[in-house]
């Protein structure tokens, strides 16, 4: 009877965490990237940067948010250097479900989403270029959260994020901008893990390693021959880990 009445007492407990509705998290992040620019030797290098987000997550009912992510460093390879600025703004539309027992949370949900990916390459022989990505994408993703008692969590995200009217501009051309091929394997993949302070459970922390994957498509520009002018494709590998706070009422 003991440990029954415990086991009700965490479910309990658990369950006043996953009922609160509003969830507002600010951190930071840390990053390895590996961005491969077809034709050339890939770049390395380590990013840092802060982000936030606001959900509403109802118990059984329609979820919102909105997550906005920066990150800025530099990569590098045996030529060049390649300084990134890295910017990302998502919203989120979708619903959520939660089991009778409190313990997990499943989302699943569709939005917009912006990023701007700046890239400044700069070579000993030649002035900088930049180069200025601006890509719109539809984010479909599913989110899920599982509490093992009132104190610990473990989630796992999935995100796809198929591009749609992807541009870039080219400083030096005084703002000519390249239209792209739409790149559809952009994926994010999060694995959380979420300390809720007992004493108040409005308040967590919350350890979230990540994998993305991201590309930018080479440019459509043709000559009247029919030969391709544009550049040449851009794939991303990020690797990081987001440290939060996270305020839930």
């Amino acid at each position: 009877m003991k440990n029954v009445m415990i086991a009700a007492l965490l479910l309990t407990e658990a369950g006043s965490v996953l009922a609160s509705e509003n969830v507002v998290q600010v951190g930071a992040n840390y990053t390895y990237a590996n961005l491969h620019v077809e034709g050339q030797s890939s770049f390395h290098g380590n990013l840092g940067g802060i982000q936030g987000s606001y959900e509403y997550i109802p118990w059984n009912g329609i979820y919102g948010g909105l997550r906005v992510v920066w990150r800025q460093g530099t990569t590098s390879n045996s030529e060049a250097d390649r300084k990134l600025c890295y910017v990302d703004v998502q919203e989120r539309v979708g619903y959520s479900f939660a089991s009778c027992g409190c313990d997990w949370l499943l989302t699943l949900f569709s939005g917009f989403g912006y990023r701007y990916l700046g890239h400044t390459l700069e070579q000993s022989d030649a002035s900088p270029v930049r180069f200025r990505y601006n890509e719109y994408y539809v984010p479909v993703g599913i989110l899920s959260e599982h509490y093992f008692n009132s104190c610990w969590s473990l989630g796992a995200n999935l995100i796809w994020m198929p591009q749609v009217d992807p541009t870039v501009g080219i400083v030096p051309l005084h703002g000519a901008r390249w239209n792209l091929t739409n790149y559809l394997g952009n994926l994010l993949v999060e694995l959380p893990i979420s300390y809720h302070f007992m004493g108040n459970g409005c308040y967590s922390i919350v350890l979230k390693p990540f994998y993305e994957r991201w590309g930018d498509g080479r440019s459509t520009a043709q000559a009247f021959n029919g030969q391709k002018l544009g550049l040449p494709k851009n794939r991303y590998n990020f690797w990081g880990l987001e440290l939060n706070f996270s305020l839930n009422f």
